[in-house]
């Protein structure tokens, strides 16, 4: 009988012992967070006001990592944007020199701070316009990631079966901006001509990355789609009235990028520059057509650590149009100024920030100042004040926008 109990408690023991093993390989995790804001100006009120709750799940196998993701989003202002969503679902083998991920996921590429310019692998989420972090704004994509590693250099290859528009705010949602058109000027709009789900409609993209001594250097080439439909148009008059129907359509799209930072001393040198080739812009008549352009966009940057808790980033970025410009609506040269400062206090658990945005050639401003602070490992508290300035640019566009907010978030 003895003989039997100890059998039968190395029985239970080992397969305790298995349960718990299996159950390590699994983790739990997520946040939930609330956020508030209010109009500035007249009529002072709600701009958006949204609960979300994100859970994730990994999976370790050894042989095999998952990860999951899944949104569930309460938005009192957008009502849309409620209900449950899958946010990232992918899988990867990672061996000694190579790994491949699969399946729907956030992708980044670049050394731009809060600006595009090589990054145009997850599109844009300008529901709430730029008011959301860069973070907040990429959208995932399904792609199929294989990473070649090296010493020096690391090769990776995109395969994207999938197009995936950029999202524009639209309807009632206090973001969308409508465009006024004389009074016998009927507007109206087919359905966008996006790409069908084939092959050939697929997206790929091509990077090379090189670790040398003190210096870092990268090369891609990402044959895409645009994520923003040209809006072609037809137009029929008939005697003083005059109709446009809008026809958007999306583009093939090549774009060809470089990328580099060096370290030294206290400071970071990042550049990147983009030759977008086949980029459809618009007509600043709303009787021509959109016109097909090659485009540059480049940027300089500088990352300062001066000590004490504080952060000084800045940049510089161009973008300029090949060829004439005449009839775009758009000039031919744009040029954007950005500056981020960050200062630390009480022993890091207060964050005191600035993001600037300047428009150089039109003097159009979006600045975000923030404060946080850590109340401990699990809560989070914020506000800040959203400040948009100019005619009716970029940014000048949502000046009765400017916004004071609140947000909470608690991780688990």
């Amino acid at each position: 009988m003895t003989v039997l109990l100890h059998g039968f408690w190395f029985l239970e023991s080992g397969a305790a012992e298995e349960q718990g093993a299996w159950q390590d390989r699994f983790a739990l995790s997520g946040w939930l967070d609330a956020f508030q804001s209010v109009r500035l100006r007249s009529p002072h009120d709600s701009l958006s006001s949204r609960a979300r709750l994100r859970l994730e799940l990994t999976a370790d196998m050894d042989w095999l990592y998952g990860f999951v993701s899944v949104d569930g989003e309460k938005n009192r202002e957008i009502s849309s944007e409620s209900g449950v969503d899958l946010h990232e679902a992918w899988v990867e083998h990672v061996a000694d020199s190579w790994d491949l991920r699969i399946g729907k996921q956030i992708i980044i590429w670049g050394r731009a701070d809060g600006v595009q310019i090589s990054d145009m692998i997850s599109p844009p989420d300008y529901t709430e316009s730029i008011s959301r972090d860069l973070d907040e704004i990429r959208m995932p994509i399904n792609a199929v990631r294989l990473r070649l590693l090296g010493e020096q250099l690391d090769t990776v290859l995109l395969w994207l079966p999938f197009f995936k528009a950029a999202v524009q705010p639209e309807g009632d949602n206090p973001w969308a901006v409508t465009p006024v058109f004389p009074e016998n000027i009927e507007v109206l709009s087919t359905a966008v001509d996006k790409p069908v789900n084939s092959v050939e409609n697929s997206e790929i993209a091509l990077k090379f990355s090189a670790y040398l001594s003190g210096l870092d250097l990268a090369a891609s080439i990402f044959h895409t789609w645009d994520d923003f439909p040209a809006m072609h148009r037809n137009i029929t008059v008939t005697g003083n009235d005059v109709q446009v129907l809008f026809a958007p359509r999306h583009h093939r799209l090549t774009i060809f990028s470089l990328e580099g930072a060096k370290p030294w001393s206290d400071y970071v040198f990042r550049f990147e520059a983009a030759y977008y080739k086949g980029r459809y812009y618009q007509p600043a008549s709303l009787f021509d057509q959109p016109d097909k352009k090659d485009a540059v966009k480049w940027l300089g940057g500088i990352d300062w650590s001066p000590g004490n808790d504080w952060t000084v980033t800045a940049q510089l970025v161009g973008d300029h149009i090949c060829g004439d410009t005449a009839l775009l609506a758009r000039k031919r040269d744009q040029y954007l100024f950005t500056v981020h400062i960050s200062k630390k206090l009480l022993g890091q658990t207060l964050t005191l920030a600035t993001i600037l945005y300047w428009q150089l050639d039109d003097g159009e401003l979006f600045d975000r100042f923030k404060i946080e602070y850590d109340y401990n490992d699990a809560v989070a508290l914020s506000a800040g004040i959203d400040f948009f300035t100019g005619d009716d640019g970029v940014f000048g566009r949502y000046e009765e926008n400017t916004q004071a907010w609140v947000k909470i978030k608690y991780s688990f």
